[in-house]
């Protein structure tokens, strides 16, 4: 390897841009789960300590999972095996806050949280950085197990406005407040499929940032009389002009809806 070689390697090192493929899990898991849950038996936090697929196999046959009702898996690298092995213990029954972003979970991960016959209580899914798609959400609309669902993070995958338009379409999340779309591929096709949408008259928090939103899509989001609780709505960072800019002042004059726009 030459001198530029080496460099180069050992930027994408220490930047966290090289990546390597799953490494099995050797370690303790059950030390693990005694050390990170919390007092009362309800919470537990394995966030950042890569416990790869083997340790999400590990962790799925634990009957100290019985009584969670919050798990946190940010930065594991389960991917889909080991979301399929999660998705399948009776343990996790009574889970209501699941955390797995940035997991590489890719469609066949989140098709297991959607045909799990346990995961059905969840009221939150945090799914960003994990590489879902529209054939995912395709999936997710058809599925009657997340009428509890209060937030649904997917922020920062490579949903389209197709699966934008699909999800407006759905009546399956009849208690969604918080829904994150920031930095996907939607443009106004999706944005102005989302604002004519009836199936979230309780959203109070809507990310669209840094996506391909223009000003058609903005200002449709912008003045859809179909969110009355809508308190949040993030459109920073798409190619918004002049028209959005007035419409956002014409918002503000009404009502305390907070448009984030620039």
């Amino acid at each position: 390897m030459s001198v530029s070689h080496k460099k180069y390697f050992y930027i994408l090192l220490l930047t966290g841009l090289l990546l390597f493929p799953s490494i099995g899990f050797a370690g303790d898991i059950s030390a693990l789960v005694a050390k990170r849950i919390s007092h009362d038996g309800k919470t537990l936090d394995l966030s950042g300590l890569k416990i790869g697929t083997a340790g999400a196999k590990q962790l799925a046959s634990m009957e100290a999972l019985a009584g969670i009702t919050s798990l946190h898996l940010q930065g594991n690298n389960i991917r889909a095996r080991g979301m399929k092995a999660l998705a399948k213990s009776p343990h996790l029954a009574g889970l209501k806050h699941l955390d797995v972003w940035g997991n590489l979970l890719g469609d066949l991960g989140l098709k297991a949280i959607i045909d799990s016959p346990y995961l059905t209580q969840l009221e939150t899914l945090k799914l960003w950085k994990n590489e879902i798609g529209d054939d995912s959400i395709a999936l997710l609309v058809l599925s009657k197990n997340f009428s509890h669902l209060k937030t649904l993070m997917l922020n920062e995958n490579l949903i389209t406005s197709e699966g934008v338009a699909m999800l407006a379409s759905a009546d399956v999340f009849p208690q969604l407040a918080t829904l994150n779309l920031f930095s996907n591929s939607v443009d106004d096709e999706g944005a102005l499929a989302f604002a004519g949408s009836q199936n979230y008259s309780n959203l109070e928090l809507l990310y669209m940032g840094q996506n391909a939103i223009t000003d058609p899509g903005a200002i449709a989001l912008i003045e859809s009389p179909y969110f009355p609780q809508l308190k949040v709505l993030d459109l920073a960072m798409n190619a918004l002009g002049e028209a959005t800019a007035m419409a956002v002042f014409k918002a503000n004059r009404k009502g305390s809806l907070q448009i984030i726009y620039r």
